[in-house]
């Protein structure tokens, strides 16, 4: 039977795996990425053995699936940031992929908009 507490305790790492990575990116990386990128959430197993990192990737030409390649190649350097940071038993392996809320959030944004563009004509 699971312990109530390991739900918290995989929350907390998982927060603290995203501010890790989040750190990393802004101070860590010698080369600088491509557009805007944002480390949205983080899902881990109770084992903690392994997190799924969901990246936003936002900027005029950037394609967000050659970003999302970048981070993977680079995952090793992440791993080890942050086995430095964390004292945790076991590193995650670390596996980047893209998160779509945002870009399913500027599309609902941009229909309502749309939509309220329409409708004011009518109540004039």
């Amino acid at each position: 039977m699971k312990n109530v507490g390991d739900g918290r305790r995989v929350a907390r790492v998982e927060k603290e795996v995203q501010i890790q990575i989040a750190q990393y990116l802004i101070t860590g990386l010698s080369t600088p990425l491509p557009g805007l990128v944002t480390v949205t959430h983080v899902k881990m197993p109770s084992d903690l053995r392994t997190a799924r990192v969901f990246v936003s990737v936002l900027g005029e030409g950037t394609v967000p699936e050659d970003v999302i390649e970048l981070l993977q190649k680079r995952a090793f350097e992440f791993q080890n940031y942050i086995g430095k940071q964390l004292k945790m038993r076991y590193c995650p392996k670390l596996t980047f992929m893209k998160d779509h809320t945002t870009e399913e959030v500027l599309k609902i944004e941009k229909i309502l908009f749309d939509l309220n563009l329409a409708r004011k004509p009518e109540d004039q």
